[in-house]
């Protein structure tokens, strides 16, 4: 099962170097995190999912959101993850992504710690709302934004925020959950 779910991880990569994770939900669409493409707004991306990379044809940004849907240019022979809804406080929970300049999919395992009605990065350019905690061990580290967050086997949301104050990973990270009118933006992308 848990190399279904790696099969369904993607990499989005800008010319710079720079990337992030993401997770296929359609045959032709990622979910992943919106402050990814604040970075990289017209720059040329790449995403390879189960070692293809397929060129994106476009994206759209949750308004107010830490959530980011790319279209690819065609479909993917990929198994695509199910999306679930918030879980309850202590629920088991699974990060995926590939934190950390890893070549391949890691698993963060962990619990997820309840829900907030927004969060914000340091410097308050990422809006996260509605917002999860999760506790990890590992913990989620750079790279792993955009990634899936699952529980009970269904995708939750996206990792966004990792919580570092003076550097220092507390293990606990923001998760950018699912707003309402996800469904309507995926049929319109």
């Amino acid at each position: 099962m848990t190399s279904d779910l790696h099969r369904s991880v993607a990499r989005l990569s800008a010319p710079d170097g720079s990337y992030c994770s993401g997770a296929l939900i359609a045959p032709d669409i990622v979910v992943t995190c919106a402050h990814f493409f604040a970075r990289h707004a017209g720059a040329r991306l790449g995403v390879r999912i189960d070692g293809s990379a397929i060129a994106p044809t476009s994206f759209r940004v949750s308004h107010g959101t830490d959530i980011a849907l790319v279209r690819l240019r065609h479909p993917v022979d990929t198994p695509v993850l199910l999306l679930g809804f918030e879980p309850r406080p202590l629920s088991r929970t699974l990060t995926l992504g590939f934190g950390g300049k890893a070549q391949a999919v890691q698993s963060r395992p962990g619990v997820y710690l309840g829900s907030l009605p927004i969060s914000w990065s340091r410097s308050g350019a990422t809006k996260v709302r509605p917002a999860g905690l999760v506790y990890t061990n590992p913990p989620a580290i750079k790279g792993d934004s955009g990634g899936p967050v699952l529980a009970r086997g269904k995708v939750i949301g996206v990792q966004s925020l990792i919580l570092d104050p003076r550097g220092a990973n507390l293990r606990v990270a923001t998760v950018a959950l699912w707003p309402r009118g996800l469904a309507q933006a995926v049929r319109s992308l």
